[in-house]
């Protein structure tokens, strides 16, 4: 997963390489978390919810792809220098020339359909998320998006950690979280040293398919298992729906990447991304939906908060279960390098100046940031706590407050009443829903972590009580 711009090469024109790239984009471990999810807000409520979390949401992604051919189209960005074959670079935008006349005449285009499909776009451009951000709002608008894109990507990080560790608990209940923690972390800073991200691209490959594998088999375990238990599902609750709204945002997490998918596409056939990304999302909210409410309605009130804790362990001959979590466990692990690579990336550009002692400054900052990541996790040891805060904070920001934001700004003086409306109904959702999932998320931290002060509270009154009894019990005795 990469946060950035287009990636490098010709593009792909294969339709099913095309899906297969958008899909694996937005299924990842959020889905675990879905059931639980529903469990607190209810079948309706979630249904409902998670359709329009994912109507707005791919509404919202496509405005940064047009916010990028709008500065394309108004000639916004001027490449200072060029020779065949090379490349021109000026304020973080990077365009691929052969020919310096071909580019202005394409930068200068007013055309109809570069403005609707992009059908004119066959300038190759390198454009990231933080660069409409910079031509939006300046500097600010670039410091707005790195800063979420750094927390919730390695927000993401540390939900893999709980992952890991709550589901290797589950068969080796001796080590607790900071034993599994001491284990993971090391090998985890050695992956995060690479620098390349073609060289994770067979573990991301290996993660993947170990990921379509375990949720296949847990999306066949709650049809086989959802005859056997008799339920009343939730159908609403007011109360959960902060919980839900989180965590379906979480999900839509994609909002940094679609630039960098719809620049994977060969740039003559690039005007069809917005109609391979729609048909792509529709599939993925599908699955979003039958993913969650079938785990609620197999376990009911039993769900837990990672649905994966719910697989009954092999009491004889093959342990499905094990197999699942540890497929999923591998999975989550070597996908944690891959979501550190854009943190990393960041914290190097804003933290190290020094380029003779930028491989030793960057060495030590990628431990540092890893080891980090545990000290989060030991803090926050929820997966679904923890998936609502980032949901809630970053999420909400990067999926709907600052497309509309971006897209009011950059096309000022151009937009329609309808368009300014939906423009302002981003910012207002994404403001409304980052205040009230964020004050449910600590609320919900708040209770986790008073359960312990609570045992211990009735462990000592226990106590008392015991106390009492025995001293009457003598006394009459006596």
């Amino acid at each position: 997963m990469t946060v950035g711009g287009s990636t490098s090469g010709a593009g792909s024109r294969n339709p099913v390489k095309i899906f297969a790239n958008i899909f694996i984009s937005f299924i990842g471990a959020g889905v675990l978390g879905l059931p639980f999810a529903f469990k607190e807000a209810g079948i309706l409520e979630g249904v409902v919810v998670m359709t329009l979390v994912g109507i707005i949401s791919v509404k919202a992604m496509l405005l940064i792809v047009d916010c990028k051919y709008q500065l394309i189209k108004e000639n916004r960005i001027q490449p200072k220098t060029f020779t065949d074959d090379t490349e021109a670079i000026e304020d973080g935008l990077q365009i691929k020339v052969k020919d310096k006349e071909e580019v202005m005449t394409l930068l200068a285009e007013d055309e109809p359909e570069a403005d609707k499909g992009h059908k004119n776009s066959r300038l190759s451009v390198d454009f990231s998320y933080g660069d409409i951000g910079h031509h939006a709002l300046g500097h600010i608008g670039r410091v707005f998006v790195d800063l979420a894109i750094l927390i919730s990507q390695a927000g993401f990080c540390c939900a893999y950690l709980i992952f890991i560790s709550e589901n290797l608990s589950s068969y080796i209940p001796k080590l607790k979280l900071i034993h599994w923690l001491i284990l993971l972390l090391p090998p985890l800073c050695l992956l995060t040293l690479l620098r390349q991200l073609k060289s994770l691209a067979f573990t991301s490959l290996l993660a993947q398919c170990s990921n379509l594998l375990a949720f296949g088999v847990v999306f066949w375990f709650d049809f086989e298992h959802f005859h056997h238990i008799e339920i009343h599902p939730k159908n609403m609750s007011i109360k959960g729906l902060p919980f839900f709204l989180a965590i379906s945002i979480y999900c839509y997490e994609g909002a940094g990447m679609i630039l960098s998918l719809e620049g994977s596409l060969a740039a003559d056939i690039r005007y069809k991304f917005r109609r391979y990304f729609i048909g792509t999302m529709v599939i993925v909210t599908s699955l979003y939906i039958s993913f969650g409410s079938a785990g609620y309605l197999s376990f009911g009130p039993e769900t837990n908060a990672i649905i994966t804790l719910n697989l009954p362990k092999g009491e004889s001959g093959m342990d499905f279960a094990m197999i699942v979590k540890s497929f999923l466990c591998l999975a989550l692990f070597f996908t944690y390098p891959v979501m550190m690579f854009p943190v990393m990336k960041l914290l190097e550009n804003y933290l190290i100046v020094d380029a003779h002692k930028k491989i030793l400054k960057g060495n030590l900052l990628r431990v540092f940031t890893v080891f980090m990541t545990g000290c989060i996790v030991l803090i926050i040891p929820n997966f679904a706590n923890l998936m609502a805060l980032v949901g809630a904070t970053c999420c909400t920001m990067l999926a709907f407050t600052l497309p509309g934001l971006f897209h009011m700004c950059i096309f000022k003086g151009n937009l329609s009443i309808y368009q300014v409306i939906v423009d302002w109904t981003l910012v207002f959702l994404g403001i409304v829903g980052a205040v009230i999932g964020t004050i449910d998320a600590l609320q919900r931290l708040h209770s986790a972590g008073s359960e312990p002060h609570d045992i211990v509270v009735s462990n000592q009154n226990l106590t008392k009580t015991l106390t009492s009894f025995i001293n009457s019990t003598v006394d009459q005795s006596v």
